[in-house]
């Protein structure tokens, strides 16, 4: 039953990836007649009244720890909602945008060692290596330069890290409601966002219809209903493994960028992502598929001697 109810958290993490990667080409298009802040602004306004108006008798009655834990959670994910967008606005591409946004998975393990003094194992500081050589792949291009987007996007990787770290820690906690949570960081992130509009006075000019429809596709799913499964699945799954099954965001992003968006993956690029890729697995799966099958063949091996040997004392036993 336990493993049952797992498997369903999993899933809800999977579809919010799913979702999440097809995010990636409507912000694409929405940049280009409106501004990060704007688009974030907009979204997270739809998704808060949407939470406030189906929970609102739970949010009514918000404790003051509930409070503190969901402006660090709204906090965090501002800085990354809001800087992965800028990134695309300074150049990055969808699929590269996809494939650095995922380098969030091997931060979280090191993130917790520093906050909650939780140590990584070695799988954890291998999987960094590996992704720390797919992002150069990634990111450098001819001239061995790194584009503005592309910083932008791996700064915006690391509060997504935060934020999941948090959202694991303070969604466990017996006096915190986990619907409560979800609606005070898509409000923080909302309220933060349109101070930047304003600040930047970054209003557009012209309202696209494209773009509106994507804006309003972002607050409602991507938004609304990912950020409160993503409280709900983070519950009850690990941070770790919960950031690597989050980081498949990245490849259904790549995919959806080359079947809509026509963007051209080069072997260098690919070579990257695979090496992304591979450090993800082994975070994940800590190569298990591999050391249990030594485990085995070594105890299989250690009984057969073990029985050897008895079987030939018996013998000369029996001799004597």
């Amino acid at each position: 039953m336990k493993n049952n109810k797992e498997l369903f958290y999993k899933i809800c993490l999977i579809v919010c990836s799913l979702i999440w990667g097809s995010t990636f080409v409507v912000i694409k298009d929405a940049t280009n007649t409106m501004s990060s802040a704007f688009i974030n602004a907009s979204r997270f306004t739809i998704a808060t009244s949407i939470l406030l108006v189906v929970y609102f008798k739970k949010i009514k009655n918000i404790n003051k720890t509930e409070l503190k834990d969901g402006i660090l959670m709204g906090a965090s994910l501002f800085g990354g909602y809001y800087l992965q967008v800028l990134g695309m606005e300074y150049g990055s591409t969808a699929g590269k945008c996809a494939f650095l946004s995922a380098v969030f998975c091997v931060m979280v393990p090191f993130l917790s060692w520093g906050v909650f003094k939780r140590k990584p194992d070695k799988y954890s500081v291998i999987a960094a290596i590996l992704c720390v050589i797919g992002v150069a792949l990634v990111s450098v291009e001819n001239g061995a330069k790194i584009t503005l987007g592309d910083v932008i996007i791996l700064i915006s990787a690391f509060f997504y890290a935060v934020n999941i770290m948090f959202t694991s820690e303070f969604s466990s906690r017996e006096n915190n409601d986990i619907t409560v949570l979800a609606f005070l960081q898509i409000a923080v992130v909302a309220v933060l966002s349109w101070s930047v509009v304003i600040i930047k006075n970054d209003m557009p000019t012209v309202y696209d219809t494209r773009a509106v429809m994507g804006v309003i596709y972002l607050g409602v799913f991507a938004t609304a209903l990912c950020l409160l499964m993503q409280v709900i699945g983070l519950k009850h799954i690990n941070s770790t493994s919960a950031s690597i099954i989050l980081s498949l965001e990245s490849v259904f992003g790549v995919i959806i960028s080359i079947a809509f968006y026509n963007e051209v993956i080069t072997s260098k690029l690919m070579a990257g992502f695979i090496i992304i890729f591979i450090g993800i697995i082994i975070c994940e799966t800590k190569l298990s598929f591999i050391t249990d099958k030594f485990s085995i063949k070594k105890s299989t091996i250690k009984n057969y001697k073990d029985k050897s040997r008895n079987e030939y004392l018996e013998a000369e036993n029996t001799v004597i």
